[in-house]
């Protein structure tokens, strides 16, 4: 059970007070660069999102019911839609395709979807300039992944996705600093979040339903816009929402530590944990994925050279993320045995490699099937050893803790570039290049209708 000492201040207040004292020249280059990445990478996220079908149906209940704002959304020139409209859109399209940014380590936060995106909807509904964007991402991100940290990511443990849960209080964060909340209206607008998250993990036990996953992170940035709409009309939350009993940690943690809601605030940027994605898949396959391409050159082998494949990785991985007969595309982005079949046969960097049409490919099923996923000993955690067995008799080990993308191994602007064109080929190039370039120097802007 969590306890707010006798006349302390609640950690809601603490983190909103902190968000409120953010400036733009305060703020270290690489903080205010990597805000800028994971702005540039939503953005890219979003505009490849919406080819797909829960996107278009999305943007059809948007059109119907959240037009007559002043929101533009990259890419869908020629509509304005109001803020939440434009957050639940965005939020949806950026994690349409299970290509957007997080935190390394892992604490159920997308901070391109809920925080950036949502952050920009904010920000064209009030008419802030770029420098003032860029800080109200900086404060979401700080104040979210604290949040995130606090749960040790255990929501998931029994059943809740934690982006969803995590989700509103980063773009209640960025979005109250645009519409120029008080610290008690924020600490309202956090209060009123932690009754407007939600999302369940039922559709990793079903077997079907994967595209309600797209929706937690739009719901989650469209619930931040809502709490602090609501709370700068004097709309009022606990502010023990966070660290209080039957608040966020109490209530949706089967273990949290309450520390790290503040830890090192002011001192330590948190927002140097970003983690960029490479592949379309979840965050669990992406560095065995990259250990396996990076043995396929090595070794000379192709996914039909492969007799068998066992990845050592974590209790969560085993228990969330083991699915060898998925039925929709989803389901196999979130499987970590089919994401490995899947990128032994084709391009991982390439959306187009994870289609309906390839997960229905015998050589990927048959290669899923192979792939056995063996706990480490770990509760959690990304890090995985994979041993390959080759019909010719070899065996090739490898561990898979990383890849580019992590903060140890950060994109450099020319993978980010290369990235955002793939994604945003739907864009002709001139405009393309023109986008990459706005969002590189937003600083600059004073308008933000892309």
């Amino acid at each position: 059970m969590n306890r707010i000492p006798d006349g302390a201040p609640t950690a809601a207040k603490t983190l909103a007070d902190y968000a409120l004292s953010l400036h733009y020249d305060k703020l270290p280059e690489k903080v205010r660069s990597l805000a800028k990445q994971c702005l540039t990478d939503a953005v890219a996220c979003m505009v490849y999102g919406q080819r797909f079908p829960w996107s278009k149906m999305v943007l059809e209940h948007a059109r119907e019911n959240g037009l007559g704002g002043n929101v533009v959304l990259p890419g869908l020139p020629g509509e304005r839609f109001h803020a939440g409209a434009a957050a639940l859109v965005m939020g949806t399209m950026a994690h349409g395709f299970e290509l957007d940014s997080l935190r390394k380590p892992g604490a159920g936060v997308h901070p391109g979807a809920t925080v950036a995106l949502p952050a920009l909807a904010a920000a064209q509904a009030t008419g802030a300039s770029g420098k003032e964007l860029i800080t109200a991402i900086v404060a979401g991100c700080e104040v979210m992944f604290r949040i995130g940290a606090a749960t040790l990511h255990t929501p998931e443990q029994i059943g809740f996705h934690a982006p969803g849960l995590t989700g509103p209080f980063g773009a209640a964060t960025a979005a109250g600093i645009l519409y120029g909340l008080t610290s008690e209206q924020l600490v309202n607008a956090y209060g009123i979040c932690g009754s407007t998250g939600g999302g369940l993990l039922a559709f990793t036990q079903s077997g079907q339903g994967g595209m309600v996953k797209r929706l937690h992170l739009g719901r989650a940035a469209e619930a931040g816009i809502l709490a602090v709409s609501l709370a700068n009309r004097g709309f009022e939350g606990p502010s023990s929402v966070l660290d209080g009993r039957f608040g966020l940690l109490d209530s949706y943690c089967s273990q949290s530590d309450q520390t790290q809601l503040t830890r090192q605030l002011g001192i330590e940027y948190e927002l140097e944990n970003l983690c960029i994605k490479r592949y379309a898949c979840h965050i669990t396959a992406q560095a065995p994925i990259a250990a396996l391409r990076e043995k396929m050159l090595e070794e000379d082998f192709t996914g039909r050279d492969i007799a068998k494949l066992s990845v050592s990785c974590s209790d969560k991985v085993v228990s969330h993320h083991g699915n060898t007969n998925p039925t929709d595309i989803m389901l196999a982005q979130y499987s970590v045995p089919f994401s490995l079949a899947i990128a032994a046969f084709y391009d991982p960097i390439s959306p187009s490699a994870f289609t309906p049409e390839v997960i229905e490919s015998s050589s990927v099923r048959g290669l899923a099937e192979k792939v056995q996923l063996v706990s480490n000993g770990q509760q959690k955690g990304w890090a995985a050893h994979l041993t390959i067995q080759l019909k010719d008799g070899r065996k090739v080990d490898t561990d898979a803790s990383t890849f580019p993308g992590c903060p140890e191994l950060p994109l450099t602007e020319n993978a980010l570039w290369e990235k955002f064109s793939v994604l945003c080929e739907s864009i002709n190039k001139e405009q393309r290049g023109k986008l990459f370039s706005d969002l590189k120097t937003i600083e600059q802007l004073d308008q933000l209708h892309f």
